[in-house]
């Protein structure tokens, strides 16, 4: 998208890894097309290099550009970063460095452009980057983004200093200026985060409740170099009332909010020019019109896939369907294999309903699953793990023999989840309980496993829950090297990763507010510890806190 620069507000976009996985980000996709969807913004893209364009970087002493333009960064108004993974919070301090800009928030001056960020990564915890950046952008960013930039260009426009422009930008409810709050810390960790005179003590994330009046996010720009480069993606619905225990995005995207059908449909018939169409949605199966939508994919002559299927809402209708369309490979998340697990993570599904989901798949004629599990959850023991092995066992014998692809990856506790004061489970633990799946998966050779490296999940535990002293290690690794980084903080980074949280413990993140309150969490990780199941939340049940109490 390019556009006249002139008076225009300039905004580098920013996603801090490289091209292919950036334009394969629908969230990056729709920051952009917001912001040039606004008369006075101008927003251009740019990416992490690619290796091999590192080093020409730095011989030649290039500031890092921008892919429309070719401007440096530096040279823009705002740069916004859009994150959807802590890991990629490694790669911010090269980015800025390529460009020219200080990493740290207090080393940058008046002329300085305003380093914002948001995205899911940050909206659930901002504080492990909270030195580097000037404002955060937490919750959805429909809406958002248009406040932020109207009241930055009054202000730019009345030539407001940088200081008295943050203090500006804190009036809207969504923003974080980390430079307006005080931490303290203890022995144990953060003991408290005093806002400035006259700041607010919590922002309240952004939320939607009614998405028809945007745009319904979708993949617009189209590249031989993403993942999805021959699929149109779109944006069904968003929320998830399930309730599964160690899922953030299922309670910070409460309540499930539906795009209009008439809207959707017209978005697949657009879509199905590509040959592919892929609906996403935080619980895209519970979606209450997906067959008819499914059915107008397959009459426009789309492929029509989804991101995954709640297996107890499959049907024989819904199956036919996806297989009329094209659609090759089920995806199914069973999570644990022992019906305990699934109990403890609030799942609801016994192991009569996961087979008979398979024997329907099989019926359909499907030959490839993708099974994702999670191992090291609260109250495992080495039995829960071996229950995966026969679990998958039953699944590949029942499915005919299928093609079976298995996620497998530690669990990490996340912030606004029932499962925000675990533990991380041990290396030690983690090990034997991975290796008890491997060997017990290694005869069926149709089965292929594929898991996080249990090194990355120890860094990804940390930085999830993680406090502005998280912005040390980063600096740091980018300077000697990740491993050379956590080797050196081994201790402090296992002090927060490998305890149990304690109820009334300050938590980073209590300074975010997305509607869940703090008692209902604990409440389901009290009937977590009772292994008892919670049924999904229903409209206006206001049991969470989202929803406000229905008038009777």
């Amino acid at each position: 998208m390019r556009k006249d620069p002139g008076g225009r507000i300039s905004v580098a976009l920013v996603y801090p890894n490289l091209y292919s996985p950036a334009m394969s980000n629908l969230g990056f996709q729709t920051i952009y097309r917001l912001l040039n969807s606004m008369d006075g913004v101008l927003a251009e893209r740019a990416f992490l290099p690619e290796k091999e364009d590192l080093r020409e970087y730095e011989d030649s002493r290039t500031l890092l550009f921008t892919l429309e333009s070719e401007r440096p960064l530096r040279d823009f108004d705002i740069i916004a970063f859009s994150l959807s993974f802590e890991e990629d919070y490694l790669n911010i301090p090269l980015i800025l460095r390529l460009g020219g800009i200080p990493l740290f928030s207090a080393e940058r001056g008046e002329g300085s452009p305003l380093i914002l960020a948001g995205g899911i990564a940050p909206s659930l915890n901002p504080w492990p980057i909270s030195n580097f950046m000037d404002l955060f952008l937490l919750g959805e960013a429909e809406g958002a983004l248009e406040e932020c930039m109207g009241l930055y260009k009054r202000a730019a426009e009345e030539g407001t200093v940088k200081e008295a422009l943050l203090k500006t930008l804190d009036a809207l409810e969504f923003t974080f200026i980390p430079t307006l709050y005080e931490t303290e810390y203890s022995e144990k960790g953060l003991k408290a985060i005093n806002p400035g005179k006259g700041v607010k003590p919590v922002v309240r994330a952004k939320k939607n409740m009614d998405l028809s009046n945007f745009v319904i996010p979708e993949n617009f720009i189209r590249t031989p170099l993403g993942a999805f480069k021959d699929a149109s993606l779109i944006e069904i619905e968003r929320g998830c009332g399930r309730g599964c225990r160690f899922c953030a995005a299922g309670f910070v995207c409460l309540p499930e909010r539906e795009r209009e059908s008439e809207r959707v449909m017209e978005a697949v018939r657009a879509g199905a020019s590509r040959g592919k169409v892929g609906l996403v949605g935080t619980a895209v199966s519970d979606y209450s019109c997906l067959n008819a939508v499914v059915e107008e994919g397959v009459k426009a002559g789309a492929t029509v896939t989804l991101s995954s299927l709640r297996l107890d809402v499959l049907d024989k209708e819904k199956l036919a369907l996806l297989k009329q369309s094209g659609y090759r490979t089920v995806t199914l998340a069973p999570e644990a294999g022992s019906e305990r697990m699934r109990d403890v993570i609030n799942k609801g599904l016994t192991e009569a309903d996961i087979l008979g989901s398979v024997e329907m798949v099989r019926e359909a004629g499907f030959g490839k699953l993708k099974l994702y599990f999670l191992f090291g959850l609260p109250a495992e023991t080495d039995e829960d793990a071996s229950a995966i092995v026969d679990l998958v066992t039953g699944i590949h014998e029942l499915s005919g023999r299928a093609e079976i692809t298995i996620s497998l990856n530690p669990f990490i506790p996340k912030p606004f989840t029932p499962f925000q004061w675990c533990a991380f489970e041990s290396e030690v633990v983690l090990k034997r309980r991975l290796g008890i799946i491997k060997k017990g998966l290694r005869p069926l050779k149709a089965v292929r496993l594929k898991s996080m490296p249990l090194k990355a999940a120890f860094f990804q535990a940390y930085m999830a829950r993680a406090d502005a002293r998280a912005g040390e290690i980063i600096a740091e690794a980018a300077e000697i090297g990740l491993r050379r980084s956590v080797k050196k903080r081994q201790t402090f980074m296992e002090r927060s990763v490998y305890r149990e949280w304690g109820r009334d413990e300050v938590l980073p993140w209590d300074i975010v507010d997305f509607g869940v309150t703090k008692k209902y969490l604990w409440s389901e990780y009290e009937r977590a510890g009772a292994g008892l199941f919670t049924g999904p939340c229903l409209p206006g049940c206001s049991r969470c806190g989202v929803c406000p109490p229905v008038a009777h």
